[in-house]
C-alpha cells in the first residue's frame, strides 16, 4: 500500500550534521572493546584455581558427583567427570550448586568427619570473596546463577578479543543507515534487547558447569538482524574512491549483505565454548532483531501528517478518512475522500498517491493510469517524495500498465534519478522516445552516475 511521504528522508535531511553519524553505537563500540582489556573473560578464573588447590575439590568433588547420580543426573555427573581434566569451569557447577551444599549441610557425618566438616564449611564461606574476585563469574552469567543484572553485564565481560574487533568491523558499513533510519534512541533499546535476547539464548542450550555466558558477539547481531529486517530496497553504501579521494555512494541489494551476519554466527561457532549455547545465543539475537525492529520503526503516517500538516482542517480531515479507508482495503470510500482534494488541488502529492492506491483497489485501470501519469509527472522535490514516486513505478510495471508517452516518461525518469533507482532510471531512458525533455534528464542521470562512480554507465547512455 502506497503511503504518504515518508519521514525516513525528512528525518535524514532535518537533522543537524552532527546527529547523523552513529553515535550510539560507536560508544558501545568503544565500550564493548575496553571490557576486552579490562575485564578478560578468558583469563584465569582466581575462584576456580581456589577451588582446586584450596582443598574444597578434595572433599567434596566425588561427594557431588555421586550426589548427582543419587538425584538421577547420571550423565551429568559423567559428563563434568570426563571433562574436569580439559575445563577448569565445570567445577562451577558444585560452587553454585545450593541445593548440594544444603543437602550436605544435613547428612555431612555420614561421610566427613568433624574436622573434616568444619574445614568444608569454613571454606564454604570464603566462596563469595573468591567469586568477587574473578571477573567471569562476578559479571558473566553462571547457568545455576541467572541473576537479571547480569544479562547486561555477559556482554563486556570479554570474550575473544579477535572476534569482538571482527564482528564491530563488519558492523561498520551497516551502522549509518541503521541509526539515521531508526534513531539514536531505538538504536540503544536494541542493544539493550539484544542482550537479554543472547543471553535467553544461550540459557537454552548451556549445561551446569559450562563456560558462563560472556562475549559481545552474540548481542551485536541483533543490530544486523535490525538492519536486514528494515530493507525493502537497493541500499545506497558509502564507499571510498580512491582515484577521485572521496566517498561515494555504492547501490547494492540487501540481499548481497546476507553473508556479513552469516559469517560472524559461523565464527562464534567455531571460536567460543560451549559452540551450540553461544551459537543459540548469536541466533535468537538476529531473529529477534529481524522481529523487533518491525515494531520500533518510525511510523510514516502519521509522523508525516504532523510534520506537514494540511492548512486546511477539511483537506486534513478527507486525508484522514481516505488513508483510514486504505488501511480497512475500503477503496470506494478512499477514492472518493481523496478526490475531494484533488478537484481543488490535482497536484497535491499525499491525495495522488492515495488515489492510486485506491483505484488499484478498484481495479479500475483507465482511472488508475490516468493518476499514475499525474503522478509521474508530479516534481516531487520535497523530502521522500521521489521515492515514493519510484515505489509507484515499480507497481505500475509490475501491474503491467501501458507505455508511457514520452511527456510523461522523461519527467519520471528525472524523479527515478533523484530517488536513486538508477536501474530503473536506465530501463526507462531505453523504452522513451526522444522528445524536448530528453536531453535534460538523460544529463542529470549522467551527471548523477558519474558522482556515484559508475562511469562505465553514464558512457553507456544514449
Amino acid at each position: 500500500m502506497t503511503k504518504p511521504t515518508t519521514a525516513q528522508t525528512a528525518t535524514d535531511q532535518a537533522a543537524p550534521a552532527w546527529r547523523n553519524p552513529p553515535w550510539v553505537m560507536a560508544v558501545l563500540a568503544i565500550t564493548l572493546l575496553a571490557g576486552q582489556f579490562f575485564n578478560n573473560g578468558n583469563a584465569v578464573q582466581p575462584v576456580l584455581g581456589w577451588y582446586q588447590n584450596g582443598g574444597l575439590k578434595t572433599l567434596e568433588w566425588d561427594n557431588y558427583l555421586s550426589w548427582l547420580r543419587f538425584n538421577n543426573q547420571s550423565d551429568l555427573s559423567q559428563r563434568l567427570e570426563q571433562n574436569a581434566g580439559m575445563d577448569a569451569h565445570v567445577y562451577g557447577a558444585a560452587l553454585f550448586a545450593d541445593d548440594f551444599v544444603t543437602d550436605s549441610k544435613r547428612r555431612a557425618r555420614d561421610f566427613w568427619s568433624s574436622a573434616e566438616i568444619e574445614q568444608w564449611n569454613r571454606l564454604r564461606e570464603q566462596i563469595p570473596a573468591q567469586v568477587a574476585a574473578s571477573n567471569l563469574y562476578r559479571w558473566g552469567l553462571p547457568d545455576s546463577s541467572p541473576r537479571p543484572a547480569r544479562f547486561f553485564t555477559a556482554p563486556f565481560t570479554g570474550g575473544s578479543l579477535w572476534l569482538s574487533l571482527a564482528t564491530l568491523l563488519l558492523l561498520a558499513p551497516l551502522a549509518p543507515t541503521l541509526e539515521r533510519r531508526l534513531g539514536h534512541g531505538r538504536v540503544f533499546a536494541l542493544w539493550i534487547l539484544g542482550c537479554l535476547l543472547s543471553g535467553f539464548g544461550y540459557l537454552l542450550l548451556a549445561s551446569p558447569g559450562q563456560i558462563p555466558f560472556h562475549g559481545a558477539t552474540a548481542p551485536l547481531l541483533v543490530w544486523f538482524g535490525a538492519f536486514f529486517g528494515l530493507q525493502r530496497s537497493t541500499l545506497q553504501l558509502p564507499l571510498w574512491h580512491p582515484k577521485h579521494r572521496q566517498w561515494q555512494r555504492l547501490p547494492v541489494s540487501p540481499y548481497t549483505l546476507l553473508p556479513l551476519p552469516v559469517a560472524v554466527m559461523a565464527a562464534l561457532a567455531l571460536f567460543s565454548t560451549p559452540l551450540l549455547a553461544n551459537l543459540s545465543a548469536g541466533i535468537a539475537a538476529f531473529i529477534g532483531g529481524l522481529l523487533l525492529v518491525q515494531i520500533m520503526r518510525p511510523q510514516p503516517v502519521e509522523a508525516a501528517q504532523q510534520d506537514n500538516p494540511p492548512t486546511d482542517p477539511q483537506q486534513l480531515s478527507s486525508l484522514t478518512r481516505g488513508w483510514d479507508a486504505l488501511g480497512q482495503l475500503n477503496g470506494d470510500v478512499a477514492s472518493t475522500a481523496f478526490a475531494q482534494i484533488l478537484v481543488t488541488e490535482p497536484d497535491h502529492f499525499d491525495a495522488l498517491t492515495g488515489q492510486f492506491t485506491a483505484q488499484q483497489l478498484l481495479s479500475d485501470n483507465a482511472a488508475w493510469t490516468t493518476v499514475a501519469q499525474q503522478l509521474f509527472v508530479h516534481p516531487a522535490t520535497e523530502e521522500g517524495q521521489a521515492i515514493q514516486v519510484a515505489q509507484c513505478w515499480q507497481q505500475y510495471r509490475q501491474r503491467g500498465g501501458t507505455a508511457l508517452p514520452a511527456a510523461i516518461g522523461w519527467p519520471l525518469l528525472q524523479t527515478l534519478t533523484r530517488a536513486g533507482e538508477f536501474q530503473q532510471a536506465e530501463k526507462l531512458a531505453r523504452e522513451l522516445d526522444d522528445h524536448a525533455l530528453k536531453a535534460d534528464a538523460i544529463a542529470q542521470l549522467r551527471d548523477t552516475l558519474l558522482q556515484e562512480g559508475l562511469a562505465h554507465r553514464a558512457k553507456a547512455l544514449a
